[in-house]
């Protein structure tokens, strides 16, 4: 999932208000709901680590020259 950092999606507001609504009301938040930004906070974070290491491979092939 390739997302824009100045967009937020109409699914991601709407996860995001149902969640905000379940905390609010000090009720659990909708297993279905948990799970969608589950899935996407696993995604991000597998991006972020491949992002990651590829920093660290051009600083490896930097410090070299």
């Amino acid at each position: 999932m390739s997302m824009s950092t100045k967009t937020i999606t109409t699914d991601i507001m709407s996860d995001l208000e149902a969640l905000c609504a379940s905390i609010a009301a000090r009720r659990p938040v909708d297993p279905v709901v948990a799970r969608r930004v589950q899935e996407r906070s696993e995604s991000f974070r597998k991006t972020l680590r491949e992002t990651n290491i590829a920093v660290e491979l051009v600083r490896e092939v930097r410090d070299e020259r």
